[in-house]
């Protein structure tokens, strides 16, 4: 009888990971954040202080005192670089021009391609290089991130790298970025010279790409690109917003899953035909720097990128592969070659994603593997579970909001992702070559493609899919704990079959609560939605409401009226056309009637009378009139402005043309005053209307131009304010809000309070706010 023994091996021969690397990451990252937010001089004693630490804890070789030698480490590296690059940001000069917001013009080198504003779709913008500016005994000549606005058709063909002057203004940048100004586009540019090869390459494919969608249908057509390139500009806003709610929005910007499926395809067809190692890594390389040129140096792309290369790196050498050295790696390489993505968003989701993917999906996958379960079927499960543990910390502090329906949604993408994707990709290739065979393969990845645009419908029109949970650093760090507590009980195996029960209940409980919640309160009278800068506001109209404005954003007024319940809109009124008031159109109208918009004549705000009434359809617009009267129900509607003759020559015409109205709901009487500014509501003065209430909606988002008598003549016992966290206008303004307390009106704001509601009971008004 023989036996066989495995012998365990003795400690020292036992595989350790290595934390020096990431750790070094972690404090390059830090050093560089930190030094966005810095001068010159606080970087260099960050440096100093970093190169003390490194100093005092070289006799340490193990510990928290060496872990803490390594970060200072790369803290070093990362302040360094970042001063360097803050130095050049903060020129003295530049400095100068931009404070007194000067006229002149500005040669530039684009470094992205221009693409509409998300939050005013009328504009374009681009990251550049100012190479120079020319202003009117000024003269400057540097290499500068900027970052460029602008509107008008003639930058639809403007392309990435693509060098133009152009007659601008200089205007200062946010913090905490490298963007040493932002440039403001006054005119047309005028290109000068020629793309360079790489850039000439990606413009061909994405111009190819886009006749080759042309065979296939919208939205699909939309679709394709996004998940080839990342090439969204045909991609349907109220789609993206969907994708953006049910967490699908992974697909439609290049990461790390395109590149391994990307390059996955072509090393296999390297081992068919047989090359050698050098071949196939000279093959993955070829593929890796394909997609980089195409899709541009997105933050994603660049991450994935540099971790696909240390894999071929090691599969040259013959060594192991290591994920977590090369996504250290990566931080590494992207951080000091751009200090500026420390500060990215899109870089932080794409790093904290693949955390989550390396240290929690597959550990999560064994014990299902264990159970039985082919170990594609447990990772379809556990992949997106994982990411979404890791991303939700920095959702919640970017103030995004959670969806509670990504880990099921991507678990039924799963089914088509990769297919759709690989025959996406292959569609850009083919049509770059031959644009028949390219629309055979965009007609076939139209079929899955399919599959997605009606998961991510279907997702976002479930109530409560993205939870609005508050935003804020507290509250990220306070959802990374909470996380962490939980990732760790589930280690236990003693708890992990209570707490999957209890995390399970939980979840099926929020079901009933989610499709049981909205609709208004008793005695309801206004709603305000939280729609970010921008209007939207929803009054009773007996079974159905009147809507005045929609917002910027066709996703949030669209979530807002599904909470109230609204399947029909009798009235939808549009004050007017600037599209923080009407570009939410599509989100208010989809799966809902709509009997009538009313309007005043566009003006000046061409794009959003356009964007009107391409979704606008059949439903009738007419003229706002004023002294016109609607009623619906137990609300009465009253026409108090524009006048007659249009307002002309002042601030904003627009602005000051806006559709007024009064509206008496069961007896409460409401204001609502569009964007009118000084010489508006001089002429609502002038009507002799009765603009005394109980509501007001405070004009133009509580600016400064208000005028004291106007407030004072409506005397409201609420005011409500339509306006965006952090907007860039400083919108409201302190003065008339305090006229409106001091008057006795309780005031409330969309930006701290959320979607607010007001209903009365009695005598007594009660006002509700949800975030």
């Amino acid at each position: 009888m023989s036996y066989e023994f495995a012998l365990r091996p003795a400690p020292s021969e036992v595989a350790k990971r290595d934390w020096r690397l990431p750790l070094v990451a972690a404090g390059v990252w830090a050093a560089a954040l930190a030094g966005l937010y810095g001068t010159v001089v606080s970087g260099l004693v960050a440096a100093a202080a970093c190169l003390v630490l490194v100093v005092w804890g070289l006799r340490w070789t193990r510990g928290f005192a060496a872990a803490l030698t390594t970060v200072a480490f790369g803290g070093i590296l990362g302040a360094g670089v970042t001063t360097v690059h803050v130095a050049v940001r903060d020129h003295a000069g530049l400095a100068a021009l931009t404070a007194a917001e000067t006229h002149g013009e500005a040669e530039l080198v684009l470094h992205t391609a221009p693409k509409p504003s998300t939050r005013r779709p009328e504009l374009v913008t681009a990251s550049a290089r100012l190479r120079s500016f020319t202003a009117e005994g000024v003269a400057l000549e540097g290499h500068w991130q900027v970052l460029l606005v602008a509107n008008g058709e003639e930058w639809n063909g403007v392309a990435a790298g693509q060098r133009l002057t152009v007659p601008a203004v200089l205007r200062e940048a946010d913090a905490g970025r490298l963007t040493a100004a932002v440039v403001s586009a006054r005119g047309p540019p005028e290109s000068e010279g020629t793309l360079s090869l790489p850039h000439r390459v990606a413009a061909h494919v994405r111009e190819r790409l886009v006749t080759a969608v042309g065979a296939v249908p919208q939205p699909e057509a939309g679709l394709i690109p996004a998940l080839a390139v990342g090439d969204t500009t045909l991609m349907d806003p109220e789609l993206a917003a969907d994708f953006r709610t049910t967490g699908l929005v992974h697909l439609v910007v290049v990461s790390g899953y395109h590149l391994s499926l990307v390059v996955g395809a072509v090393l296999a067809v390297a081992v068919a035909c047989r090359a050698g190692p050098c071949g196939r890594v000279v093959a993955g390389a070829v593929a890796i720097v394909a997609i980089v040129v195409v899709a541009g140096p997105q933050p994603s792309v660049l991450r994935a990128a540099v971790m696909a290369g240390m894999t071929l790196l090691a599969l040259a050498a013959g060594r192991p592969r290591a994920a977590m050295p090369a996504l250290s790696t990566a931080v590494l390489v992207v951080v000091l070659a751009d200090s500026d993505m420390a500060a990215q968003a899109g870089f932080a989701l794409s790093v904290a994603a693949c955390i989550g993917l390396l240290f929690l999906a597959f550990r999560w996958a064994r014990p299902l593997e264990h159970r039985g379960w082919p170990q594609p079927v447990a990772l379809a499960v556990t992949i997106p579970v994982a990411t979404q543990v890791a991303v939700t910390p920095l959702l919640v502090g970017l103030g995004s909001g959670v969806s509670l329906v990504s880990v099921p949604v991507n678990v039924l993408a799963a089914l088509v992702a990769a297919p759709v994707v690989v025959l996406s990709v292959g569609a850009a290739a083919v049509s770059a070559v031959w644009i028949p065979g390219g629309e055979v393969a965009a007609q076939m990845a139209a079929v899955p493609a399919r599959w997605l645009i009606w998961l991510a419908r279907t997702g976002a029109e479930i109530p409560g899919a993205l939870a609005p949970i508050p935003g804020g650093v507290w509250w990220g760090l306070g959802s990374a704990a909470a996380l962490a507590v939980l990732v760790v009980l589930l280690q236990i195996r003693r708890l992990r079959v209570p707490l999957l029960a209890v995390l399970l209940a939980a979840g099926l409980g929020t079901v009933p609560a989610c499709l049981m919640t909205g609709g208004p309160p008793s005695g309801w009278v206004v709603t305000m939605c939280d729609v970010g800068q921008g209007d939207a506001l929803v009054l009773p109209a007996g079974e159905a409401v009147v809507v005045i404005d929609v917002g910027p954003d066709p996703a949030a007024v669209d979530a807002c009226l599904d909470a109230l319940g609204v399947e029909r809109i009798a009235l939808l009124v549009l004050s007017h056309f600037h599209i923080d008031h009407t570009a939410g159109i599509g989100g208010a109208i989809e799966g809902r009637q709509v009997n009538a918009i009313l309007a005043p004549p566009p003006g000046e705000a061409q794009y959003g009378y356009e964007l009107v009434e391409e979704r606008a359809g059949a439903v009738p617009v007419l003229e706002a009139v004023p002294g016109e009267v609607f009623e619906f129900g137990a609300t009465r509607l009253e026409v108090l402005g524009p006048p007659a003759e249009l307002l002309s020559g002042t601030r904003s015409d627009p602005n000051n043309n806006s559709v007024a109205v009064r509206a008496d709901v069961a007896g409460t009487s409401v204001l609502l005053t569009g964007d009118v500014e000084l010489e508006g509501q001089r002429a609502l003065l002038g009507s002799g209307a009765a603009l005394g209430v109980d509501v007001l909606k405070v004009p133009h988002h509580g600016s400064s131009f208000q005028m004291r008598e106007f407030l004072e003549a409506a005397e409201p016992a609420v005011a409500l304010v339509g306006v965006g966290k952090g907007n860039e206008y400083g919108h409201p303004d302190p003065g008339p809000l305090a006229l409106l307390e001091e008057g006795g009106a309780l005031v409330f704001r969309t930006d701290e309070s959320g979607r607010i509601t007001v209903a009365r009971s009695g005598n007594e008004f009660e006002v509700t706010t949800r975030d």
